[in-house]
């Protein structure tokens, strides 16, 4: 084309460019995303930006409803900027637009299925924001054990859709695996091997429907319940190195 090609991507470019740029964003706890709307180029995500608008984060939001909001405001913004680009204000040769810093520039990286299973090793806020940037696709997974060391033990993998961060430090209190409802009746609680919290607030037990943590606990009829046992790390938190 004579005036270039327009691409809406929703990050805040040169931050996560590549396939997957709203799931990594919440992965990594962003306080703030957007949208950039820049010429393609060949080299991915990496051409001159015509413009840029941020959106402020709760900490509650998930890839499947962050996305659509995203594209949406990129909309938006597409059609505020051509009667720039038919101006001849911003062209494709970098004039009049933003240029990409690729020393900054990070890559969102294509999600696999096994990235979806929680063990609660790590910290809770990360749990949590792999929850939120999860949902949809691949989903996220915790398995539980039911009357565990007894002869009715009952391994389940439940889907979790829901959570929220009760408590996002605490010393390591390797050991602590049992399950409880919180104080308002309303959240699971699980303890990291951190020491810090999680609430999950809605999951998906196998078999059946999505429901609240209050009829999961229902169905559990008063049984104890633990999540699975597996090798304990130091709990990883967003921002550090893995």
């Amino acid at each position: 084309p004579r005036l270039g090609t327009l691409n809406i991507h929703p990050s805040l470019l040169p931050k996560f460019r590549g396939a997957s740029p709203v799931p990594r964003a919440l992965e990594e706890g962003v306080d703030v995303t957007g949208v950039s709307v820049l010429f393609t180029v060949f080299e991915m995500d990496a051409g001159p930006i015509v413009a840029c608008r941020e959106l402020r984060l709760d900490g509650s939001e998930k890839a499947t409803t962050l996305l659509p909001t995203l594209f949406e405001m990129g909309s938006e913004l597409l059609l505020e900027s051509l009667p720039g680009v038919l101006a001849g204000e911003h062209k494709q040769d970098g004039h009049g637009c933003i240029i990409q810093d690729d020393a900054a520039a990070s890559h969102a990286a294509k999600m696999s299925k096994d990235e979806g299973k929680l063990w609660f090793t790590e910290n809770a806020k990360y749990m949590h924001n792999r929850v939120r940037a999860f949902a949809g696709w691949p989903g996220t997974t915790a398995e539980f054990m039911i009357s565990p060391r007894e002869d009715t033990e009952e391994k389940i993998t439940v889907k979790v859709i829901t959570t929220r961060i009760k408590r996002e430090t605490g010393g390591a209190v390797l050991g602590v695996h049992s399950l409880k409802m919180n104080e308002k009746g309303d959240a699971v609680v699980v303890t990291c091997d951190d020491g810090s919290q999680i609430e999950i607030l809605e999951l998906q037990p196998p078999g059946k429907k999505p429901m609240d943590a209050r009829s999961f606990w229902n169905g559990v009829r008063g049984r104890n319940i633990e999540r699975a046992r597996v090798g304990w790390s130091t709990g990883k938190v967003p921002g550090s190195a893995a």
